[in-house]
């Protein structure tokens, strides 16, 4: 083990008097016995044994697939879990509920959550097995979102990014560059037909940052954690508005019809349209059509690699827990083979996991995998809290520059304007 052990029971006396005093609440300080129990001395996951008599609760926002997961952990490790399910404001509720020993020992949010339970001490730092099996299983783009000052907190469990959808029908070969559909669209087009051979939504920054971000707009810095610097006052910038407004000759139509995304996708599904830009929320309703399509990864643009945001749910271990072995033993079994295949059975859900070729029907889905890959170039949203700016300023933008009311270069300074206006009413 890396960590000195001395430490490690120091810092976990700290962290209960932090969150003692963070939440309002009072928790005793463990016996010696307890403390112990921290540390599990194992240099790898599969020397890791859970303490005598662990009994664990789990929190994820499917009881199906919490139950599943129980069920399979129990017959692993005989550790019973108790399964409930919560979904949004699972930090706050640990927080509350963890002093008096009624919260999860392990819950799933969303990796947006990861700064507030930070500032909460609601999270357990991983040990060095977990961290190391975490780290040769998951992607970059995953790690990160658990990640703070080098240490980690959380498991990545499953994924969601835009991937790019297209009609078998019209398409043979996917296009690889963004300039390919550019070319495509100019004979292909019929606007007085609802015909387009791309449609993506004009308004909402989360489907139009691969395209910001296409020259080197960093949103937030390098790690997307300079909530002070969103970087709107960079030639990069700039440069990925110059490509927004080059999309009108691509859709030309007024950036309000682009912002109706329900009747995008149901042009696609109507067969009408060669591309969409969509996520895997959207696979069922569209394989449910009937239409022949298939799902590839976002295209390049200038030889650069198109990356969209990624959104990572993660598993945490509360830092009340009482069975701190058994806990992060529960939050790794979730990216094993096992645990991935029953993410994908129960929930239709995406693994971290850069390797899927044992992940029971996810491996052999026609459509998942290319989420898997790109995932792997891919943006971790960012989990500050002005990333609500980012979203108004976007919203207002990156549509007057489609609808070529603003130039880029007018829609660098509006959007520095509106950056500061919003930061004077903090």
């Amino acid at each position: 083990m890396k960590k000195n052990m001395s430490k490690k029971i120091l810092a976990v006396i700290l962290s209960v008097v932090m969150i003692g005093s963070l939440t309002g609440c009072k928790k005793d300080i463990p016996e010696d016995d307890e403390v112990l129990f921290i540390g599990s001395g194992a240099t790898t996951v599969d020397e890791m044994v859970p303490e005598e008599g662990a009994e664990l609760v789990f929190w994820t926002s499917n009881k199906e697939y919490g139950d599943a997961i129980a069920k399979a952990f129990e017959a692993k490790y005989g550790v019973p879990v108790t399964v409930a399910q919560e979904g949004m404001g699972t930090v706050d509720k640990i927080a509350l509920s963890g002093p008096s020993g009624e919260g999860a020992d392990v819950f799933i949010t969303g990796h947006d959550n990861f700064q507030k339970g930070l500032s909460s001490g609601v999270f357990m730092e991983l040990e060095d097995a977990v961290v190391d099996n975490v780290k040769s299983k998951v992607a970059e783009s995953g790690t990160k979102t658990v990640i703070n000052d080098g240490k980690m907190y959380g498991v990545p469990i499953s994924i969601e990014v835009n991937c790019l959808f297209y009609n078998k029908d019209l398409v043979e070969t996917p296009a690889t560059t963004l300039e390919e559909i550019m070319e495509g669209a100019k004979t292909f087009n019929d606007p007085a037909n609802n015909k387009f051979y791309l449609l993506c939504t004009i308004g909402d920054g989360y489907y139009e940052f691969p395209f910001l971000s296409a020259q080197g707009f960093q949103l937030f810095g390098v790690n997307g954690d300079d909530e002070g610097n969103p970087g709107f006052d960079t030639d990069e910038y700039e440069k990925g508005l110059e490509l927004i407004a080059s999309l009108h000759d691509v859709m030309p139509i007024s950036s309000t019809d682009l912002n109706n995304k329900s009747s995008l996708k149901a042009s696609f599904m109507e067969g009408n349209v060669a591309y969409f830009m969509t996520g895997p929320w959207d696979v069922s309703q569209i394989k449910e059509s009937g239409m022949n399509f298939g799902v590839t990864t976002l295209p390049t643009y200038q030889g650069n690699q198109l990356k969209p945001f990624a959104g990572v749910q993660c598993a945490f271990v509360s830092t009340f827990t009482k069975y701190p072995i058994a806990s992060e033993l529960l939050a790794n079994f979730l990216i094993s083979d096992e645990g991935a295949s029953i993410l994908y059975k129960e929930f239709n859900g995406i693994t971290t996991l850069s390797n899927i070729d044992n992940v029971e029907g996810l491996s052999d889905d026609p459509y998942l995998p290319a989420f898997v890959k790109q995932f792997e170039s891919s943006v971790p949203m960012p989990s500050v809290s002005r990333i609500s700016y980012f979203w108004s300023i976007t919203q207002e933008i990156d549509r007057a520059v489609f609808d070529g009311q603003l130039t880029p270069a007018d829609a660098r300074k509006k959007s520095i304007e509106n950056w500061n206006a919003l930061l004077a009413t903090e």
